[in-house]
């Protein structure tokens, strides 16, 4: 990685509310990734324009070779630092988006922002379930070798992702079947891309490719690879091949040539290997089901301090991956009037930024709140917050107090570790979601008592409950096996005949949904179609209880006798 230049921190917002006893960090966390790396400031990058060429819009963030021209730098070599984990949002339920961000950045997926459109623009559901599955699965396919997560559901503001629109028609890109920014070397986690269904086929296809884009992928001119410019069907991947750069939409300058040499030193930056550059942002896929650990929260939970004292409130992690979203959120306490809230967090939605370079180790970073000194008296509690590319949640709340000088309940800065209960009963709360701002819910660490153990049926243990339903977390990665289904393919009977459709599986879980179709053959009329499935939405059901094992269960589907 190149050495970290020595700048003013800028992690605090321009619109952040001013609180007159809490004071920013003193560190480079506030830097924006170009700064730190390149000695780039915002301020340096919004003068300069941003262009188009085809489908491809870049813009000064993505840091190409037109960009680094225009501020007197050579092209350089790609930025060493980590492959890192990715997040993917696959926005297919309709999605509006505004042309400016407000925070200082060109475009944030999470702030619904993006140069991508002029005005405010509205982009529509795309086809129906069935569809939106089928085109999630085709872009899972495409990313399987890069350890890249995809999500249908958006992931909370605070985690940097990555949002592919699916949604509209190409006269609202341009009349092309998508359109996306360029971030050379993935340097930038947080882009939108634009695909069209209404009017382009290849729907999967075409995302791939633009959401490639905002990762630094520029145009092949191998027919096979996802990168190649036109939608010509067919079997397509990320090659594993050095191609030439293909400029037939335009534009003559390759922008990412810094990163492509790195990868095809032969092709002097006017080649590109679409595999291997997707394996240097994000590295092979890894599935992580590691609950990030809170190490170390500063000052310990119930500490007492007086108006005079200077309060450092920080903290520590485990983190087993180098992908971590942190957020710290003033939960209670005194603020000035008008003030409602203040937070400080990853991907720049919060009152205060930490910039941080993909894959910087989270292990490494003082994941500093704020400093408070002169505080008014009164209780006060923070919240922080940290989630992994995985969904892996961990969270823990402090509370202190301030109280007039000379108490004798003064007890001073000290350092909590994780998991550790003070007076108030806070414990540090971790599992695979977060009952926070995450869209999803999940375990959180809590008492190992039974379910309404002594209760009389009037407790509850939420946490061990929800283990009863579902039982721990455990990935699963074993495809499902059809391990017999009769009659026999290509089989041949008579009217006479009577035929037992059915099926037997092999499965590692108690858990699996299944569904039979009559896709051809004669039906009476106005019966367009016949099926037999799962929870209770075709014309049969199999009605079965939660944590029946699949492999014990006949999946039979009917029985023809004087059949036409």
């Amino acid at each position: 990685m190149l050495a970290a230049l020595a700048l003013v921190p800028a992690s605090v917002r321009a619109d952040a509310p001013v609180i007159p006893w809490a004071h920013p960090i003193d560190d480079d966390l506030g830097l924006t990734p170009a700064e730190r790396e390149l000695g780039i400031t915002p301020e340096q990058l919004a003068s300069l324009p941003s262009f188009w060429v085809g489908d491809m819009l870049f813009t000064p963030e993505g840091l190409g070779a037109s960009t680094l021209a225009a501020l007197g730098r050579e092209p350089l070599h790609a930025e060493a630092y980590d492959a890192a984990p990715g997040v993917l949002y696959v926005a297919m339920d309709g999605v509006t988006l505004s042309p400016t961000c407000g925070n200082g950045e060109q475009a944030n997926a999470a702030l619904d922002c993006s140069p991508l459109v002029d005005s405010e623009t509205t982009f529509p559901p795309y086809g129906n379930g069935s569809a939106q599955a089928s085109t999630f699965q085709e872009l899972q396919n495409y990313y399987e070798p890069f350890n890249l997560v995809l999500t249908s559901q958006r992931p909370p503001d605070w985690l940097p992702y990555t949002m592919a629109v699916i949604g509209g028609a190409s006269n609202q890109g341009g009349g092309v079947c998508g359109v996306a920014n360029v971030a050379c070397d993935g340097l930038k986690r947080n882009h939108v891309s634009l695909t069209f269904p209404e009017s382009c086929g290849g729907v999967s296809e075409t995302a791939a490719q633009e959401t490639s884009h905002n990762w630094g992928m520029e145009h092949v001119d191998d027919q096979s690879d996802l990168m190649y410019p036109f939608n010509n069907g067919g079997s397509k991947s990320f090659v594993d091949t050095c191609n030439d750069i293909d400029h037939s939409t335009g534009g003559a300058v390759t922008q990412c040539t810094y990163v492509h040499e790195v990868y095809c030193p032969a092709g002097g930056g006017e080649q590109q290997n679409s595999y291997q550059e997707l394996l240097g942002v994000f590295g092979p896929r890894e599935v992580d089901t590691v609950v990030p650990e809170i190490t170390s929260i500063s000052p310990a939970d119930g500490s007492t301090f007086t108006p005079a004292d200077t309060i450092t409130i920080t903290a520590s992690v485990s983190e087993n991956s180098n992908f971590l979203a942190a957020k710290w959120t003033w939960v209670e306490g005194p603020l000035p009037d008008g003030i409602t809230e203040y937070t400080k967090c990853t991907n720049n939605v919060c009152n205060e930024d930490y910039g941080l370079t993909p894959g910087t180790d989270p292990n490494t970073v003082e994941w500093g709140f704020t400093n408070l000194s002169e505080a008014p008296l009164g209780t006060y509690t923070f919240q922080f917050e940290v989630l992994d590319a995985y969904a892996n949640y961990a969270t823990e709340s402090i509370t202190i107090e301030i109280v007039p000088e000379g108490s004798d309940s003064v007890t001073g800065p000290d350092t909590a570790d994780s998991g550790e209960s003070a007076d108030s009963g806070d414990t540090a709360d971790s599992g695979n979601a977060e009952d926070a701002d995450t869209g999803e819910v999940d375990g959180t660490q809590g008492s190992t008592s039974l379910p309404g153990q002594d209760g009389g049926g009037e407790q509850q243990n939420s946490y061990q409950e929800l283990l009863g339903v579902f039982g721990p977390r455990e990935v699963d990665t074993v495809v499902p096996e059809i391990t017999s289904i009769l009659p026999a393919d290509g089989s041949t009977f008579t009217p006479a005949d009577t035929i037992n459709i059915t099926a037997s599986v092999s499965e590692n879980s108690n858990f699996l949904a299944a569904k039979w179709t009559w896709v051809e053959g004669p039906l009476p009329d106005g019966v367009t179609e016949y099926t037999k499935c799962t929870n209770n939405v075709c014309d049969l059901d199999y009605g079965l209880t939660p944590g029946t094992d699949p492999n014990t269960v006949e999946w039979g589907f009917t029985n023809l006798t004087d059949a036409p």
